[in-house]
């Protein structure tokens, strides 16, 4: 059994850990972020009634593949997740509404960073440890940290963060890896989060928008376990965040707010914020479940690996672990 070291505790990183620590390895997860989710984190915002929690990020899962059916099985017996009972629609360019169908959506319970602290449940992880270089030689890796500290030795590192921080830490090593991860391109997203003192009227609980500045809307306290008051998550299109990437948050977030009111009578809100997502969604995968160099005992894993989705992050993770256990 080895020691093995991933850099990145969201899905894809604690789903490899699960594998390798049940298999018997010893393993340490390193994430950059005060806490775990990643895009599946959960924002929480301090209004005058009260406390209200975001999906800034990733919205729901489904699940298709078997495996990751059970896990969510076994999210949902714990009660990590539960299905979204929301009415959700999709609105064409001519603003007509239709049902939005498709398979059961599932979010995390209170927060969808919620499946992703129960999948780190048991395992060794240290928040706020932004890893800059992976330094050393095979079976003797060292992990440099932002504050110039080292973690390891470690016989093995494995990389589960967007393919724009992968790159760079894997460079210096595995070249070719390095490459893939240069290819993939991603799509920003600017997320704003408005609280109201009274529900909105728009015949509807989550919508994805076909054209204009939002490509989704969503009601956050008609998902499970959420209370409070009126809360709308508001993602930008791709190309409508790419347009405004750079202006201030205060702006971006009155134009969407701006967007919405194209859809309800909106009362003045009681907060309004904006989030930027860099790296939101993948436009162009790699198209293989992950990456490894087993003579140098390096790997890398991802949903940047399979595509945007949250299953996917899951099913990388799990194929790395795989390889390696082969």
């Amino acid at each position: 059994m080895s020691s093995i070291a991933i850099i990145g505790a969201g899905l894809s990183g604690a789903t490899a850990a699960q594998k390798l620590v049940a298999a018997g390895h010893t393993v340490s997860l390193f994430d950059k972020g005060r806490g775990p989710g990643g895009r599946m984190s959960t924002r929480l915002v301090e209004t005058a009634l009260g406390q209200v929690r975001f999906d800034h990020g990733a919205q729901f899962f489904t699940a298709r593949s078997p495996a990751f059916i059970d896990q969510v099985q076994a999210w949902t017996g714990a009660g990590a997740c539960a299905p979204w009972a929301g009415h959700l629609v999709k609105i064409d360019a001519d603003g007509k509404a239709a049902p939005l169908g498709g398979d059961t959506r599932y979010c995390g319970v209170g927060g969808m960073s919620s499946v992703v602290k129960a999948h780190l449940a048991g395992l060794n992880v240290t928040f706020g440890a932004q890893v800059t270089a992976i330094e050393g030689a095979p079976k003797a890796w060292q992990l440099r940290l932002s504050d110039d500290a080292t973690a390891g030795p470690f016989e093995r590192v494995l990389i589960a963060v967007p393919a724009e921080q992968t790159a760079a830490l894997i460079g210096p090593w595995v070249p070719d890896l390095a490459a893939e991860a240069e290819a993939v391109k991603s799509a920003p997203c600017w997320a704003a989060m408005a609280v109201f003192d009274r529900p909105l009227e728009t015949g509807f609980d989550g919508a994805r928008l076909e054209t204009g500045p939002l490509s989704w809307m969503a009601r956050e306290n008609s998902k499970p376990g959420r209370a409070g008051p009126e809360a709308w998550i508001l993602h930008g299109s791709p190309d409508w965040s790419r347009t405004h990437l750079e202006a201030p948050q205060e702006v971006v977030a009155q134009m969407l707010l701006d967007a919405l009111a194209r859809h309800a009578d909106l009362p003045a809100p009681i907060a309004l914020s904006a989030h930027r997502w860099r790296y939101a969604q993948i436009e162009t995968p790699v198209g293989t479940g992950f990456g490894l160099s087993e003579d140098l005992g390096l790997g890398v894993c991802g949903d940047w690996r399979l595509g945007p989705r949250i299953e996917f992050a899951y099913r990388s993770g799990a194929a790395l672990a795989d390889a390696i256990m082969a």
